[in-house]
């Protein structure tokens, strides 16, 4: 009874006043020596303090802790793990968030047990930079990093991470699909330990079991370094995982990569042996994958003049008419500009500056045929030039592409010169579903 009443009180003084709870997620735990930085926490439901636990620290491009926490919440309950996302570190100046992802790495060490040999970096786009660095300069500290949507390689970013075990994974549309493809190449040239695999999506964090199955990973190199016990069912459970996934590629690129990662993790594994002869169809799609990548690097060192839209109205017209491979290269090849412009439009409404926001908002609706958002502000745009009259055209263009969050439309300050007309107002109400009815104004 005196030893779990003791186990209790060392709990509680290693967080202060107050435990944090265990089995749930905490958004904000406040760094005790610098308590302007702080970070979301997931505490396992079976924390011990008398146990050496891995850390799982996660970074996000926008500063959202909660996001690499929530997203390897239930990963981190079944394998034991600790799970860390900074609040501060986000795209931006250098300094600060390098300043930022030291503090939480200071603060978890003196509130846990860590265990020093089998900690992990993670993060997203720039985030996923960010944790390569933080493993970077705590080497002997980490066993992994996991990236999502970014991996550089360059300025020594690998110096010294032999060891570690590297899982990167994009969506299939990302437009950084070709730089996660260089850094396998990279680590695997190296006869470093690595695996990549592809989620259905663009430049976005991954679905929760891409998450799993990128921990796990890392918890079986870990397991077969002697780092943790052994775990034969972990080892079979991957195996299905790899072998399921890459069946259900069926005969692509995607599906020929998923089969190798197999062969390379499970040397002994018979299954598929021949899926790894690829065929015509996988051998065009390889192809355009090498000419749309070179294209990229092109595009992306072009100056923002006329030539550069001339170059993106040619590939917008290429993706009308191609075939679902090419369809695949291309949408990868537009999306760095698609979020160029993405950015560029939240500063030209920020400054108010609506002839800018207007070529912004219909050259990315133009990019990406498949959002309506764009024309939103295009029609903003144009309500504050004064001509409300085309707006109307750009709203019906956002509900012809499926926009339907009527609500958000009529909160826009820049739209409620529009408030009270009849074809506003009938265009709201087709958008939340409900029938067309007479116009009658208010009195």
């Amino acid at each position: 009874m005196r030893t779990l009443i003791l186990a209790c009180l060392l709990f509680h003084s290693a967080f202060g006043q107050s435990p944090l709870p265990r089995g749930e997620v905490v958004p904000r735990v406040a760094c005790r020596a610098e308590p302007n930085f702080s970070y979301a926490l997931y505490v396992p439901s079976g924390y011990r303090e008398d146990h050496t636990w891995p850390v799982l620290f996660g970074f996000s491009p926008g500063g959202s802790g909660e996001e690499p926490v929530r997203l390897f919440q239930k990963a981190a309950e079944r394998f034991g793990w600790i799970v860390a996302g900074s609040n501060d570190a986000r795209n931006g100046p250098l300094r600060p968030a390098l300043e930022a992802s030291e503090a939480l790495w200071k603060d978890v060490q003196s509130r846990f047990k860590v265990d020093p040999r089998r900690s992990c970096a993670v993060g997203f786009s720039g985030g996923a930079r960010m944790a390569l660095r933080l493993a970077l300069r705590h080497p002997k500290s980490f066993a992994g990093v996991i990236s999502f949507g970014a991996f550089g390689t360059g300025d020594g970013l690998l110096t010294g991470l032999g060891h570690l075990h590297f899982f990167l994974a994009c969506g299939q549309e990302d437009f950084n699909h070709w730089e996660l493809l260089e850094g396998r190449e990279e680590l695997l040239s190296r006869k470093w330990k690595a695996m990549a695999d592809r989620f259905e999506g663009g430049h976005q964090w991954p679905p929760e079991e891409m998450a799993a199955t990128a921990l796990a990973f890392v918890q079986l190199g870990a397991n077969r370094e002697g780092l943790s016990p052994a775990d034969p069912a972990l080892e079979s459970e991957f195996r299905q995982g790899l072998l399921k996934a890459a069946r259900k590629s069926g005969e692509t690129l995607l599906g020929l990569r998923r089969w190798q990662e197999l062969a390379r993790i499970f040397p002994d594994a018979p299954e598929g042996r021949a899926a790894l002869l690829a065929g015509a169809a996988v051998a065009e799609e390889l192809r355009l994958e090498r000419h749309y990548g070179q294209a990229s690097r092109e595009l992306s060192g072009m100056p923002r003049d006329r030539q550069y839209l001339a170059e993106l109205k040619h590939y917008i017209g290429l993706l009308k008419k191609a075939a679902p491979p090419e369809k695949l290269m291309l949408r990868r090849l537009l999306g760095g500009p698609i979020l160029e412009y993405q950015i560029a439009l939240g500063e030209a409404l920020e400054k108010k500056s609506w002839e800018r926001l207007l070529a912004l908002s219909t050259s990315l609706a133009a990019l990406d045929e498949r959002v309506g958002w764009p024309s939103i502000y295009a029609a903003a745009a144009l309500v504050q030039l004064g001509r409300p009259d085309e707006a109307l055209p750009h709203l019906k263009a956002a509900r012809d592409r499926g926009y339907r969050k009527s609500e958000r439309i009529r909160e826009l300050p820049e739209l409620r010169p529009l408030h009270g007309r009849e074809d506003f107002e009938a265009l709201l109400r087709e958008m939340k579903g409900e029938p067309p009815r007479e116009f009658r104004p208010l009195p």
